[in-house]
């Protein structure tokens, strides 16, 4: 026996909207706020918030491989520009110019132009975490969606996709290590299968068959895993659990729409879900750097106590909000108005 062919039943429709989806989106970005809004609070990271960056990778793996494995290549990398770069420039350039007018930060020239590329993810430590700690993910986003564009005709060889998980997992995993670039260590090369898990859930759900061939692409991708967590220390803790809370929500939405209350809970994460990507690049800086702006020059409080702080967090994450609605309803405006057709529009169930 060479391969087994995988026969999965039932299947999910493509190009329909799937309200678990905005839901669990919305579900990923209150477990980033609740990472991020703890610890500038100085709260300890118990529940691991940062989780909610797979959940993100595993949604968006799985949206492309069930909308976008049989699109147009043009088309594709359009409705990725889209939804990814115009977003990213507003928060971008909004936060270049508070920095300098809090702070009186200047960046070089090839800071921000790595930054407007969306690459210092994979340039060195000193840009990775600079302007906005949180926009290392555009980098890696990025990555995801150009390899996908390269695998995307052969998901049905489910061996491959493993193959390619795994080779760049170790390679990421060896690049950052040998530049000692803890911040790729951490937040990069152990996500990489959250993605590539979430295209395969993707694939089996949206064709309803796949095959896993016993090959030398599968053993050596499955390989990769062992090099990298006893050799190397660098195990994939995150996509598991991060899968685990995704299926554990799924079963649990029949029984929570039955009661009003419930209803309530899944609208609110579903409304959050669709602006969760404009939330995600906005947030941060006001929740803690602005946050402590406000208390340490403005009101002149050295040492806020933990209640304020929170309280700040709070205040910070309703400006956040309150941008991140306008963003998103302004450019879906503007891709409505002047979009050719669905091209320019960028599909709601996509990360």
């Amino acid at each position: 026996m060479r391969s087994v062919r995988i026969n999965l039943t039932p299947r999910v429709v493509a190009g329909q909207r799937i309200e678990a989806v905005d839901e669990l989106k919305g579900l990923a970005i209150g477990l980033v706020i609740l990472y991020h809004g703890g610890a500038a609070a100085g709260f300890a990271n118990t529940f691991h918030g940062e989780i909610g960056v797979d959940i993100f990778l595993i949604l968006s793996g799985f949206a492309l491989a069930l909308n976008s494995a049989n699109m147009p290549l043009r088309q594709f990398f359009l409705r990725r520009f889209v939804r990814i770069y115009p977003s990213y420039w507003i928060a971008l350039g909004l936060f270049l110019w508070m920095s300098k007018r809090y702070y009186g930060a200047t960046r070089s020239w090839e800071n921000i132009w790595q930054h407007v590329l969306g690459i210092q993810g994979f340039s060195r430590l000193l840009y990775f975490a600079d302007i906005v700690d949180a926009f290392w993910f555009i980098s890696m986003i990025i990555a995801a969606y150009v390899v996908f564009a390269c695998i995307r005709k052969r998901l049905d060889d489910l061996s491959l996709i493993f193959a390619v998980a795994g080779s760049l997992t170790v390679f990421a995993t060896v690049m950052y290590g040998h530049n000692n670039h803890w911040g790729g260590l951490i937040s990069v090369a152990p996500r990489v299968t959250s993605f590539f898990g979430g295209v395969i859930a993707g694939r089996l759900l949206g064709s309803g068959t796949a095959e896993i061939r016993f090959n030398l692409a599968l053993g050596l991708g499955l390989l990769c895993f062992y090099y990298q967590t006893f050799f190397l220390g660098q195990a994939s803790n995150y996509t598991l659990p991060a899968f685990g809370i995704i299926l554990t929500w799924v079963a649990l939405r029949p029984y929570l729409q039955r009661y009003r209350s419930g209803k309530v809970v899944t609208s609110a994460f579903a409304m959050m879900g669709v602006i969760s990507y404009e939330v995600y690049l906005f947030h941060q800086p006001f929740v803690r750097d602005y946050n402590n702006y406000f208390f340490i020059r403005v009101l002149q409080i050295a040492n806020p106590t933990r209640s304020e702080l929170l309280g700040g967090v709070f205040a910070g994450l309703a400006v956040a909000v309150a941008i991140s609605v306008v963003v998103h309803k302004s450019l879906e405006w503007i891709y409505a108005r002047f979009g050719r057709s669905q091209t320019l529009r960028p599909v709601a169930v996509h990360a």
